[in-house]
């Protein structure tokens, strides 16, 4: 049941921190859970896995459903987590880059996916999106849900709507993170060129600010849109 869902991903998120690299909230991340539980999804993808707070109710979900496994993309590295192209927060996220222990990180989520009992519906995969992308290609793997939310640069977003695009299968839905961000327009822009937008949501306080696309292939998008909107909004 929804209520449950909710409360499921509520219970999750409330163990894993927010800061400065990642914020995931409770909204987002039960629209993604509901899509997974509503359309059945086999198959979902969390492309920036950080400290997990869209991987984990993405687990949660397939789990409740008893079905599905959520890929958890991520190579927590210095390197390819370093942006420069949004200059009122580059110093800043420079200094964050610098400071944050990676590797401690990925130890931190591969516990939570025994921590939280998902063990079944969580694959963590420590690679770039783009090797992972490859790979997944070669293996034949699609996804029902795809979630970008790695390197906010507009060279690597854009290298990831194009990489993983064709791993959405038909009427799959593409979940995209700081739409807001001049960085990532252009990105979001060609994805519109290839889906259908069903809903975008920025918050005043940016808490939220995300877009759900879906590809050709599902039922009517405009009702779908309506219902996430008033989902997002609770």
């Amino acid at each position: 049941m929804p209520n449950r869902l909710r409360h499921e991903v509520e219970q999750v998120l409330a163990r894993i921190p927010i800061d400065f690299g990642g914020g995931c909230s409770v909204r987002k991340a039960y629209v993604m859970a509901w899509l997974i539980e509503h359309f059945k999804l086999e198959r979902s993808l969390d492309i920036g896995v950080y400290r997990g707070r869209s991987l984990f109710p993405q687990a949660v979900a397939h789990k409740l459903a008893g079905r599905g496994v959520a890929y958890g993309v991520d190579p927590w590295s210095a390197a390819e987590a370093d942006e420069s192209d949004h200059a009122v927060l580059r110093e800043q996220i420079k200094a964050f880059v610098a400071h944050t222990d990676f590797e401690q990180l990925h130890r931190e989520v591969t516990q939570r996916v025994d921590e939280f009992g998902v063990a079944e519906h969580a694959r963590i995969v420590r690679t770039t999106s783009a090797e992972a992308a490859r790979q997944f290609a070669a293996d034949g793997v699609t996804f029902g849900l795809i979630h970008i939310d790695g390197n906010h640069d507009t060279e690597p977003v854009l290298r990831d709507v194009h990489a993983y695009l064709p791993l959405l299968q038909p009427g799959g839905f593409l979940v995209m993170d700081d739409v807001s961000w001049p960085s990532v327009e252009p990105a979001l822009r060609e994805a519109e060129g290839h889906t259908k937008l069903l809903m975008r949501r920025v918050s005043a306080d940016k808490t939220d600010d995300y877009a759900v696309l879906r590809k050709p292939g599902g039922a009517s998008a405009m009702a779908l849109g309506r219902r996430l909107d008033l989902m997002a909004s609770m």
